[in-house]
């Protein structure tokens, strides 16, 4: 399969992806659309925060003792290399070890309850994550169809994802970056246009000759006036 014919493919699956996205993200809505479900989202929000804030506070604390324990290796090693001879010098650098060690040591306790508390916020977020499923599948049983759907849009979602990505990897890196970029920025994230009749099927522009083999070819060529890369079928 040509280039443009694999962007133009990759296009089909992305553009089928965004639709299913967009209706799952309607289903969830009206799913929310009840006290329970609310509370129970609120619920996972809350506990993912807190999670966040301790597994951050626990990095930080990490950090900091990995910083001291290298400023305290680092003195250590000055103070017992032989090279300072000077009495004033070797106390204060007695005195800076010490000081770093103890600085080291009383950071254990505080990284030690964050760490207990990012488990137990660990623990909490997926008690509210199986509470918000829980919830949301009793709501289910009185939505049925909007159930039924949404789990048929998963499954297709996770086949066409799978496909995207298989294509994706059959795209050489500076047209798939082109083709990203093109999705990012243009209207309705259509990057790729099919040529109709010699002519851009999006803006309406016509193609020269030359282009027009070119893309036959399977040059990645892009439209002169609406950017977007062109594929003949």
């Amino acid at each position: 399969m040509s280039q443009p014919a694999s962007l133009y493919h990759l296009q089909s699956l992305d553009s089928q992806i965004d639709s299913i996205r967009d209706r799952l993200a309607e289903i969830d809505t009206l799913l929310a659309q009840n006290e329970a479900v609310r509370a129970a989202q609120a619920a996972l929000e809350a506990a993912q925060v807190s999670q966040h804030d301790w597994r951050a506070k626990q990095a930080n604390l990490e950090a900091e003792r990995q910083k001291l324990k290298q400023e305290a290796e680092a003195a250590e090693k000055r103070l017992y290399s032989g090279k300072v001879l000077n009495p004033r010098e070797l106390t204060d650098l007695q005195d800076k070890l010490s000081e770093l060690n103890t600085r080291h040591k009383l950071l254990e306790e505080p990284l030690l309850e964050a760490m207990l508390q990012a488990e137990e916020c660990a623990e909490s977020a997926q008690a509210a994550a199986d509470n918000l499923e829980r919830v949301r599948q009793e709501q289910a049983e009185h939505l049925g169809e909007l159930s039924e759907e949404r789990a048929g849009l998963e499954s297709q979602l996770a086949v066409l994802l799978a496909e995207a990505e298989q294509t994706r990897q059959e795209i050489e890196l500076e047209h798939l970056q082109l083709y990203d970029s093109l999705r990012d920025r243009l209207r309705g994230g259509i990057a790729v246009a099919i040529v109709k009749g010699g002519e851009c099927a999006v803006c309406g522009v016509e193609l020269t000759s030359q282009d027009k083999q070119l893309v036959r070819r399977g040059e990645v060529l892009t439209c002169t006036t609406c950017h977007r890369i062109l594929y003949i079928s």
